[in-house]
């Protein structure tokens, strides 16, 4: 198990570092958290910054993957992807077309990352045609 991280309160203040070094990271800070009958602060704070980075580390490739099960035919609802996300057809389907958005404008201002507007138009036609 990885040593106890250093006192962190912003999940961006932690440095890049793999999944299974970020858990450790947690796990050390949360073990020392929830053994205290008084637990630190300032641990308290850590905990709670490792637990956002790591949900965010695990999550940042959702809409990816929800574009892949579109483009193979495999998302059969707006229901079957938010039951998989543990969100509501409704928040599935607008942040994923939110994050079509950010690509066309990320592709816009940097010429080669993000999507095309051919690629977002596609996708965004394929998430039209998924049922409710």
């Amino acid at each position: 198990m990885s040593t106890a991280p250093r006192a962190v309160e912003r999940p961006d203040d932690i440095p890049f570092q793999s999944m299974t070094e970020l858990v450790g990271q947690w796990l050390a800070v949360r073990l020392r958290t929830f053994t205290s009958e008084r637990p630190d602060p300032t641990d308290l704070l850590t905990e709670l910054a490792f637990g956002s980075r790591i949900a965010r580390e695990a999550m940042s490739g959702r809409w990816c993957v929800i574009a892949e099960l579109l483009c193979t035919g495999a998302a059969t609802s707006w229901t079957q992807l938010a039951a998989a996300m543990g969100v509501t057809p409704a928040a599935a389907r607008d942040g994923f077309h939110q994050w079509l958005t950010n690509q066309r404008d990320l592709r816009r201002d940097t010429g080669t990352i993000g999507l095309s507007d051919e690629a977002a138009t596609e996708l965004d036609r394929l998430a039209g045609a998924v049922a409710w």
